[in-house]
């Protein structure tokens, strides 16, 4: 998210180059679908006390994930999906806090779980 999208893909280009065959690769960002459906107030799948907790508006919420911190891009499920297999992964799934192919990978932060998107490919 601190990156704009076309330097983002490069990037994914340059880690896919330099990984071994069979590495797992695993991308934490906002998730963007999280944001809006707070924001929607469809509160079905997300932790709405964590969105409620940090912010007193739902704009607030948009307005931090896309304007504050630095953030040039906005990612979700789908976009990550698509933008991965393109540079060559395979086996592209949304994953679960803490939960992943290589356990080296699982440094999620507790105080990020309700509104991380948790991605990982293979090479």
């Amino acid at each position: 998210e601190h990156l704009y999208p076309n330097h983002a893909y490069n990037l994914l280009m340059e880690l896919y180059r330099t990984m071994k065959d069979g590495a797992v690769i695993r991308i934490t960002v906002p998730d963007l679908k999280k944001y809006i459906e707070f924001y929607s107030k469809d509160f079905q799948n997300i932790d709405h006390l964590y969105f409620q907790k940090h912010y007193k508006l739902s704009a607030e919420a948009i307005r931090d994930l896309t304007q504050n911190y630095f953030h040039h891009s906005v990612w979700d499920a789908e976009l990550l999906t698509v933008i991965m297999k393109d540079v060559g992964f395979h086996d592209v799934q949304e994953r679960k806090f803490k939960d992943g192919k290589n356990t080296y990978l699982l440094i999620d932060k507790e105080e990020r779980k309700s509104d991380s998107l948790y991605m990982e490919g293979v090479k």
